[in-house]
């Protein structure tokens, strides 16, 4: 059966090898198995900002899955910007304990990667969980968000990009790392290649901490590092 091209599942967890294969054989099937196409950030590899295309997809998404084990930072602001605009999201966690208070009161799942068949079980309850919200989406929204419409700026699509250029210039222009640097020699490239892929597939490295090390290390601008890094772990 073909899936409609609205039916998308936006989801929210950590970049690692770990978790990488979590989404491979848990998630992405999980979400399939209802019909439903999932979205994952790292796949994102656009010219436009990252955040453009995140917050697109939240938008876009029916449904959104957030793994929230180990508090990254990434995935809690997408979640807040989720729940901020009433959207269904499947919270997921290793420890109900580590979940933070805010959030205890809400529906989530938990998975103990150490238990026999662990990921069969999460994997059925992710499944279930979507069907369940695809029934009835406005019985997993936070009542708080329920009424809130969002805010028309009215802002053309010009306009939109002469903001956005704008605060990149800004953004540089505050940042302290200096932009002297316009080329690498061809040791210091492959050097930053290699150490750009380690860090992302070994150490499980966030995408902006390795691109603000590549920048200090290297005095790299923020546009050399951003294509430095997606040229390496391609």
């Amino acid at each position: 059966m073909k899936r409609p091209e609205e039916n998308i599942c936006f989801v929210m967890m950590p970049f690692s090898d770990e978790f990488d294969g979590y989404y491979a054989d848990i998630y992405k099937p999980a979400i399939e198995e209802s019909n439903v196409h999932p979205i994952r950030a790292d796949s994102l590899f656009r010219p436009s900002p990252i955040i453009r295309d995140i917050w697109e997809y939240i938008n876009r998404s029916k449904i959104l899955i957030a793994d929230i084990t180990g508090l990254n930072p990434n995935v809690m602001y997408e979640l807040g910007l989720a729940h901020a605009i009433a959207k269904p999201v499947i919270i997921i966690s290793d420890s109900i304990e580590k979940v933070p208070f805010d959030l205890k009161t809400l529906r989530i799942l938990i998975y103990d990667n150490k238990k026999p068949k662990w990921s069969d079980i999460l994997k059925e309850k992710i499944t279930k969980s979507v069907k369940e919200i695809l029934a009835e989406p406005e019985a997993s929204i936070l009542t708080t968000f329920l009424t809130i419409k969002p805010v028309d700026l009215s802002s053309d699509a010009v306009s939109t990009e002469l903001i956005e250029i704008k605060q990149i210039l800004l953004n540089r222009l505050d940042s302290p790392i200096s932009e002297k640097r316009t080329k690498l020699t061809e040791k210091e490239y492959l050097n930053a290649r290699v150490e750009a892929k380690r860090l992302y597939y070994d150490e499980g490295w966030d995408i902006k901490d390795i691109k603000d090390h590549l920048m200090n290390e290297y005095g790299l601008s923020l546009v050399m590092a951003d294509d430095l890094f997606h040229k390496a772990i391609i």
